[in-house]
């Protein structure tokens, strides 16, 4: 009788640190997507430093997440050395906010219905975003290089990655809608980000692409018309 508890105390014990186990690495998991959602570009050196985790141990974590469809790889070359790689999130990936915030974001969204408000709404939130990452952006750059200044600074937020020049303007580009269920509720996400880029350029900027819709990527399409042009807000009345 005796030998049986000692057995059955045993396995309830391993079935315990078992569960412990897959709790711990279900939230490890987790923080990882959120890190890499917050984080587009990261490498796994940082990931593993911010979640205080080992690289071995934060590569196995993306890799779980990668063969779910979660996040994506993306070599990215140096001046020297061995290319190495870069994590986003996919679309799915990004649409792993957890419902009660969906839900939450949901319902504010339909409350401000009036075209006047959601316009209110997206300019201070682009006024806010710009001012966030006006001190990233050197004032007497201009032309592709302070296109190349916006898109490094707004990689950060999931909102570019991009960009190229065609002979119609600049297009910048994103290939992960940083708030898929809200962009298709409202057009307010998508307003509030083409003003802060508008903000941040200086210049008049269009979006004519959007992945909800559809399209493969989400694309603006800035035209400078100077090289000297500053920082304004009439650049926020550009998506005419």
């Amino acid at each position: 009788m005796f030998f049986y508890k000692k057995v059955e105390k045993r396995i309830v014990c391993e079935d315990s640190l078992y569960y412990d186990q897959q709790v711990h690495q279900h939230r490890t998991r987790e923080h990882v997507l959120e890190y890499v959602l917050k984080h587009h570009g990261t490498r796994v050196e940082a990931l593993a430093e911010a979640l205080t985790l080992t690289e071995s141990a934060a590569r196995r974590q993306l890799d779980h997440l990668r063969a779910d469809g979660l996040i994506e790889s993306r070599p990215v070359k140096q001046a020297a050395g061995r290319p190495f790689l870069s994590w986003y999130p996919t679309s799915k990936g990004a649409g792993e906010a957890p419902i009660a915030y969906a839900d939450l974001f949901a319902r504010i969204l339909k409350s401000l219905g009036e075209e006047q408000i959601d316009k209110a709404v997206a300019t201070r939130v682009a006024v806010s975003l710009a001012e966030r990452h006006r001190d990233e952006i050197q004032e007497n750059r201009s032309g592709e290089d302070r296109i190349e200044d916006v898109t490094n600074s707004l990689r950060s937020e999931g909102i570019l990655e991009t960009w190229r020049a065609e002979a119609d303007g600049f297009h910048l580009l994103n290939s992960c809608c940083p708030y898929p269920q809200a962009a298709q509720l409202s057009q307010l996400p998508c307003e509030a980000d083409r003003q802060a880029i508008s903000l941040l350029i200086g210049s008049a900027v269009k979006q004519i692409e959007r992945i909800v819709d559809g399209a493969p990527m989400c694309e603006y399409l800035v035209q400078l018309q100077s090289e000297q042009e500053g920082i304004t807000s009439k650049a926020i009345e550009g998506n005419v």
